[in-house]
């Protein structure tokens, strides 16, 4: 995709330069996501990596009932971030995408921005006040009252950043993410370890994520300021649409979220901090796969919205299934190494973790299951379903809290985990149904099933390596373990299963843009 210019002629070159490649077909269109993808995939692997890195640091650093208020800290502020942006991120790359000129475009940032802003600062105001009766009478952590007032600044800066990004992606530009996911979590090791070391503790810690996250909100800022598209008038869309399309959501994402708040106060208030951190350690390594994932889906949500917008259902569907196919190619080694291969894994945060190793087998399957699904939670939020989006998520939360309720006070660890995976199951197969029954398509296909029988053989592979040899006592001969299973994955893939042609082809037009210039001339004649 041609990157924005400040100036305006090549600004609209590089518009309708990318609307008239999405009308070449899907191979090429799909091609043109991979691209984006590579970027946003880029941001997400090395900001993951960071902020798992983050995490093990602090691990080793503090105490582990420390370690477990910071799990606490990340997790609310993370919650706080998906609930508090309402939506309107999900409305930025819609409309943004949907616009037709340059004025329009910009247009359809500001009144996203203006919303979500005052609703964060008001939040974080509201949090600092109530901290004390939060910690204590809600999550049973008095300990943790200035913490929480540390995390509530942090709040409107992360989410500041977070919707420059947005607007990024609904210039179609992947970038945003690599600069907003690299510079916060770099900042958060960086400062976060300093304030540490120079004794400020873990209020300290956390204020140092603050600091990060305005470090961020510039860098994405400045992006953004390079990238938007000149000339025409500044078209603004009306806050009452951006809250007509961002409430449904705003809701969904509070139910979605929820689950993740009662999960963690239930084993907060039915066991103790050195519990929270085990979850709290299996949840972050389970997560890590998902970040292929969501680097495919970040950059598919801005065409979802302008197919969508175009009538263009053929290529929509071409396209959900083959974004599913390829997440799981690239993704299903890594949950396979989190499955096959959870005790050893854990050892990254050191051995008194190996204890959650069941827990983390469990709660990766659910995140295996969650990218089996696909995108199906982009393809109605994208299409404008939005509504139908917040049910389901209502829906699995109310099942998944009665769950959490009954199975982790009286299983701790493996309840909490084990309602992971129900509240994926429930959550994803309501979306599933929606989307056939709504729309007419499914990004599931038998095609599926080769990376998956690669993956599960690998697996086996690397198990009986792991038991025979014992290399999985140290985290060198855990790597190694690792590197032996995706690479019999890949050798059993490509020269068993094999890859379609049509993927190849797709491939190399996404390694070779120049040659994507071809296949159209080849196309027309």
């Amino acid at each position: 995709m041609a990157e924005l210019d400040p100036r305006a002629a090549r600004d609209d070159i590089a518009i309708e330069g990318f609307h008239q490649n999405a009308g070449r077909g899907p191979i090429p269109e799909l091609a043109a996501i991979i691209r984006g993808m590579s970027v946003a995939l880029l941001g997400s692997v090395l900001g993951g990596g960071l902020g798992f890195l983050f995490l093990v640091a602090m691990a080793r650093l503090v105490n582990q009932h420390d370690f477990g208020l910071l799990v606490l800290a990340v997790n609310l502020l993370t919650t706080a971030a998906a609930v508090t942006i309402a939506g309107a991120d999900y409305a930025t790359i819609r409309y943004v995408a949907a616009a037709k000129t340059s004025g329009a475009k910009r247009g359809a940032m500001m009144a996203p921005i203006r919303l979500v802003m005052t609703l964060n600062i008001f939040v974080a105001i509201t949090v600092v006040a109530f901290a004390a009766p939060i910690s204590k009478d809600f999550l049973g952590q008095p300990d943790f009252t200035r913490i929480l007032r540390a995390a509530a600044v942090v709040l409107p800066l992360t989410v500041l950043a977070q919707m420059f990004s947005a607007c990024l992606s609904g210039l179609e530009q992947a970038r945003g993410e690599l600069v907003r996911k690299v510079v916060e979590q770099a900042g958060r090791i960086t400062l976060g370890v300093l304030a540490l070391v120079v004794g400020f503790g873990l209020i300290g810690a956390v204020l140092s994520m603050a600091a990060a996250a305005a470090v961020t909100a510039i860098a994405v800022g400045y992006v953004l300021l390079r990238s938007l598209p000149r000339g025409g008038r500044t078209e603004s869309i009306s806050g009452r649409i951006v809250i007509r399309f961002a409430w449904p959501q705003a809701v969904g994402n509070v139910a979605t979220q929820l689950w993740v708040l009662v999960a963690i106060a239930i084993l907060s208030r039915s066991t103790d901090a050195r519990t929270v951190a085990l979850f709290g350690a299996a949840f972050a390594i389970a997560q890590l796969p998902l970040l292929v994932y969501n680097a495919f889906t970040y950059r598919f949500s801005p065409a979802i919205a302008r197919l969508s917008d175009r009538g263009e259902n053929e290529s929509l569907d071409h396209l959900l299934k083959s974004v599913t196919r390829w997440v799981v190619i690239m993704a299903v080694p890594l949950f396979a190494v989190a499955i096959a291969l959870p005790g050893p894994l854990l050892q990254i945060y050191g051995s008194k973790y190996r204890p959650a190793a069941l827990a983390l087998a469990i709660m990766t399957i659910a995140t295996l299951l969650n990218a089996l699904a696909g995108p199906v939670e982009r393809a109605l939020i994208m299409t404008g379903r939005v509504k139908l989006e917040m049910a389901t998520n209502l829906v699995a939360t109310v099942v998944v809290v009665g769950v959490a309720l009954v199975l982790t006070p009286r299983y701790g660890l493996i309840g909490a985990a084990i309602s992971v995976l129900v509240y994926t199951i429930v959550r994803n197969a309501a979306k599933l149904y929606l989307v056939y029954r709504t729309m007419k398509m499914t990004p599931l296909s038998i095609s599926l099933a080769r990376p998956l029988a690669a993956a599960a053989l690998a697996s086996g592979v690397a198990i009986g390596m792991a038991r025979i040899t014992g290399a999985g006592s140290t985290l060198a001969g855990t790597a190694a373990l690792g590197i032996v299973l995706i690479a019999t994955y890949v050798l059993i893939l490509v020269r068993f299963f094999g890859i379609s042609q049509a993927d190849r082809r797709t491939l190399a037009l996404a390694l070779r843009p120049s040659a994507s210039a071809k296949v159209t001339d080849a196309t027309a004649g």
